[in-house]
């Protein structure tokens, strides 16, 4: 119930979007409830390429404005979320001069099967690359932003893709968000902030399900306790891939058209452990085309790894169920080895997958990769109270959609727009340059709790990499029972504790694939999810005595879901193997 006459909105759907949102509602004075019948961030952008960028190739589909945009905000993103958003230049080859011309133009005029006829088999020329690249500089806002160039292959410094293959290149640069998790968590920690600053109330339900009754009241049902109610005056669907889902479940009161929103496409990414390939990316993403034409990213993941993506496939059904197909594996591969051929990557080489479904708009496009990326706010007329759908949309662009639905939904409410996140930086921002300090602090929290001396290096890094500039408060406090350090890994014990209580983490789950990320650590160790198992013991979180239990579900549905395997380090063979 909101108080001193501020308007509460439910948000439903806790990713990038609704995070956003929420964060942007605070700003103007509004009490926001959150729900999510799974956790943060669980969804569509985890699922991600995790990248912050303006969309090359949607200069072709005519989408001027999704792409000056999206440009506007990448530059956004790297100001105000230093730790988590950074410049990466990306390396385009090309195989010849003047093919993708006339594709383009039929493209551009909405003619996809013309376009398709006109492609050829050599694909995107130097002359269609510039000119694209041409644009995207001056539709970019960013005077300091470095513009595109051409380059020689071969040159050092440069990715080592074949040069007989691609005689041709350019180097433009984007960014890398490679942890949108960790983003989204932020949003929601910086819009709890400004709540408690400015009187409001921000309440995060996570594994709960909501329902609107008749009246507009709103019924959360947590998995775990006695179900609250909030009356609110306006409801905000954004649920990605669920959308439909949800407005045909608990959110059936909206009174929806009969007609789905969603025509999601299935995207599948690789992470490939390869150091030769790692190597001779030299810190560079290649965005390059796959035999069919098809756009797909080799990207650095981190000092090890290697992302590659991605599939864009029409689907049907529940979202959860999108798994990572042997012919999508192959398929990626195979754009690698077109690139790399001196390397070709084999299955064997593949330590992780991971798939999703993106919530693009239903109808409208011949193609898949036709379907636009901009975001829709779908008004819900018969509802009980203002309420919408959140429609599309892309993560470089999570908080102007927050910024342009925050002024659509008070306007209705008929209240002011009285905050803005334009230039309001995340809790853990840093910038490079004040890196060492906060390291050398953060190595004097870790030595408090008594990790070695010659491990608080280390360990300040590791928390520095996920928490920014709040990681000596992260290690703040009494030392948690046990090794001072997760074991298999540089992170100290402390850090598990603090996302239980600051960032919304309840199950094992939660911290291992959304919080602390080591679902991308190679290799991921039982005895580490076993430590964190106790921290969630001791938090009252997991029943003493379950917690080998918790850690066979999580290593199932880690191999299930992303084809993760877990080293059992008590016998030094793998939890889980790959079928691929």
């Amino acid at each position: 119930m909101s108080g001193g006459g501020a308007a509460t909105v439910l948000v439903v759907g806790a990713g990038i979007n609704g995070a956003a949102l929420a964060r942007e509602l605070t700003l103007s004075g509004c009490d926001v409830v959150v729900v999510d019948d799974h956790d943060l961030a669980a969804g569509t952008t985890a699922w991600s390429t995790r990248l912050v960028h303006g969309g090359l190739r949607y200069l072709e589909y005519g989408e001027l404005a999704l792409v000056r945009e999206s440009l506007a905000e990448r530059e956004r993103l790297v100001r105000v979320a230093p730790h988590l958003v950074r410049p990466l230049p990306f390396y385009l080859p090309v195989r010849g001069r003047f093919g993708g011309v006339a594709s383009a133009a039929a493209r551009v005029i909405g003619l996809e099967r013309l376009a398709a006829r006109c492609r050829g088999t050599r694909g995107r020329g130097s002359v269609a690359a510039g000119l694209g690249l041409t644009l995207y500089d001056l539709l970019s806002t960013g005077r300091r932003w470095p513009r595109h160039r051409r380059v020689r292959p071969g040159t050092p410094g440069l990715p080592a893709v074949d040069r007989e293959g691609f005689p041709r290149a350019l180097v433009y640069v984007d960014a890398q968000l490679l942890h949108p998790e960790r983003f989204t968590v932020e949003l929601l920690v910086d819009a709890a902030a400004i709540a408690a600053e400015r009187g409001r109330s921000l309440v995060v339900h996570t594994r709960a399900r909501v329902r609107i009754d008749d009246q507009g009241r709103a019924i959360v049902e947590p998995a775990v306790g006695a179900p609250t109610h909030h009356r609110v005056d306006a409801v905000v669907n954004v649920t990605g891939a669920w959308v439909d889902e949800a407005l045909a479940g608990g959110l059936r009161a909206l009174r929806p058209a009969d007609r789905r929103l969603i025509g999601g496409t299935k995207g599948s990414h690789l992470l490939l452990d390869h150091p030769a390939l790692r190597m001779a990316l030299a810190e560079h993403g290649v965005y390059a085309e796959a035999a069919d034409g098809r756009p797909v990213f080799v990207l650095p993941f981190g000092p090890r790894l290697v992302l590659v993506g991605t599939t864009d496939l029409p689907w049907r059904g529940d979202p959860w169920t999108a798994r990572t197909e042997p012919d999508e594996i192959d398929y990626l591969l195979a754009a690698v080895a077109r690139l790399f051929p001196q390397l070709c990557p084999g299955p064997g080489d593949v330590v992780q997958w991971y798939c999703g479904v993106r919530p693009l708009p239903a109808g409208g496009a011949a193609a898949p990769a036709g379907i636009t990326r901009r975001h829709m706010l779908v008004r819900h007329p018969a509802a009980p109270v203002p309420a919408w759908s959140v429609v599309g949309g892309k993560l470089t662009t999570c908080r102007s959609l927050a910024e342009s639905s925050t002024r659509t939904i008070l306007a209705t409410l008929g209240r002011p727009v009285t905050g803005s996140s334009r230039d309001r930086r995340l809790p853990g921002a840093v910038e490079s340059a004040a890196r060492p300090a906060l390291v050398a602090e953060t190595a004097r929290a870790a030595a408090a709790l008594g990790v070695a001396a010659d491990a608080c290096h280390e360990a300040a890094e590791a928390t520095v990499n996920l928490f920014g500039s709040r990681a000596p408060e992260w290690l703040a406090g009494a030392p948690v029972a046990g090794p001072p350090l997760l074991a298999g890994t540089a992170l100290p014990a402390a850090v598990v504790r603090a996302c239980v209580r600051q960032e919304w983490g309840r199950t094992l789950a939660d911290l291992v694939e959304r919080r602390l990320m080591l679902v991308f650590t190679e290799p991921l160790r039982r005895t580490t999810l076993m430590g964190i198992a106790a921290v969630l013991e001791a938090e009252g979180l997991l029943p003493r005595g379950e917690a080998a239990a918790e850690v066979d579900a999580v290593v199932a549905d880690l191999a299930a879901r992303y084809g993760k395997r877990v080293v059992d380090d008590r016998s030094g063979d793998d939890c889980t193997r790959k079928e691929l």
